[in-house]
């Protein structure tokens, strides 16, 4: 982009009305190593609307993080590299924005909240600092304004006696705790996309719940879209609108919430759903999907998933599946509709 445009122009750009807030179109990121090339994300199409929830599953090491990450440009660059695609965020593509322009958007129209605040959170500042930095860099507030407001952000995501904890350090604060500090750094600036990293996992079953409801609460407050990456389909179900499932680099399924679970298509997704314990029927064992994920430098030929696959057919391993669309938003990459 025009090394002048301003900071103003480009908060001015982004504000600009569209009917999806965010269009992922053939994104493909690779990881040179010395072990090989690590085709992490093979081409993805990922749409999200204007405050919706949309949940981001598959097992570990299917590329959500690295999805995510590319979204808001914090890849380790070397050893990767954003091969193709374009990541629309209000019409305009973020890989073509500079590093200046990113850190503009990064923070105040995008935001992160990570998987362990622990790393996330400095260790050497007091919270309210932490809060208030956002809120200076972004909001262009004097440090009186923004400690005040920091505060105020601290008792909105449900901190006791914020203005006393205000000046208090991260390792002071219980691991939920810290994850609402998170959250109240990510939403300060009202951002119109929030990236939700498995920011439950490290937390008991109660806190996550107080999160959970808390980032939704958050979410409808100021009409903000989160894009939420999760193993854990009971939390997809709690928040989520629509569903992503990502495999080996790819996404072989998106659809609506109640619709991924009613009625899923990929096999994929019906063998996570089939993996989850249910209290309304008896088993005599839980089901597995046999393998694991794929070694991502020699990943198998035509889909990837076919190795591990019971509805396997010839066609699986010779030809990449194609995504289709086959209902009104629901999308499938599997030869079982080709």
């Amino acid at each position: 982009m025009d090394s002048n445009f301003s900071e103003k122009d480009l908060v001015n750009t982004i504000e600009r009305e569209s009917e999806f807030l965010v269009k992922i179109r053939n994104l493909k990121v690779y990881f040179y190593t010395e072990e090989g090339i690590v085709k992490a994300v093979e081409g993805i199409d990922l749409d999200i609307k204007k405050g919706e929830t949309l949940g981001l599953i598959g097992e570990s090491g299917s590329g959500k993080t690295v999805s995510a990450l590319s979204i808001i440009q914090l890849l380790p660059i070397p050893p990767a590299k954003i091969i193709s695609g374009s990541i629309l965020f209000k019409t305009k593509d973020l890989l073509q924005f500079s590093n200046k322009e990113m850190r503009i958007v990064r923070g105040g129209n995008i935001s992160m909240i990570f998987q362990d605040p622990m790393t996330s959170l400095n260790p050497l500042y007091s919270v309210a600092d932490q809060i208030a930095e956002n809120l200076r860099v972004h909001q262009k507030l004097d440090p009186n304004e923004a400690k005040t407001e920091a505060i105020r952000m601290m008792k909105e995501v449900g901190i006791p006696d914020a203005e006393k904890r205000s000046q208090d350090f991260p390792h002071q604060f219980s691991g939920g705790m810290r994850q609402r500090i998170m959250i109240a750094i990510a939403l300060s600036c009202r951002p119109s996309l929030l990236i939700a990293d498995e920011p439950t996992t490290a937390l008991d079953v109660t806190i996550q719940a107080q999160v959970l409801y808390l980032i939704d609460k958050l979410k409808q407050k100021y009409n903000t879209a989160v894009l939420y990456i999760t193993h854990n389909f009971a939390v997809v179900a709690e928040i989520a609108d629509r569903v992503a499932v990502m495999y080996a680099g790819y996404i072989v399924e998106e659809n609506s919430c109640l619709e991924c679970f009613v009625n899923p298509a990929h096999p994929y997704t019906r063998d996570l759903l089939s993996s989850i314990p249910r209290v309304d029927r008896k088993l005599d064992h839980l089901e597995v999907i046999k393998g694991s994920i794929p070694n991502l430098i020699n990943p198998p030929s035509g889909c990837r998933f076919h190795p591990r696959c019971k509805d396997v057919m010839d066609i699986c391993s010779k030809e990449v599946p194609k995504r289709l669309e086959i209902a009104p938003r629901h999308f499938v990459r599997c030869h079982l509709y080709s």
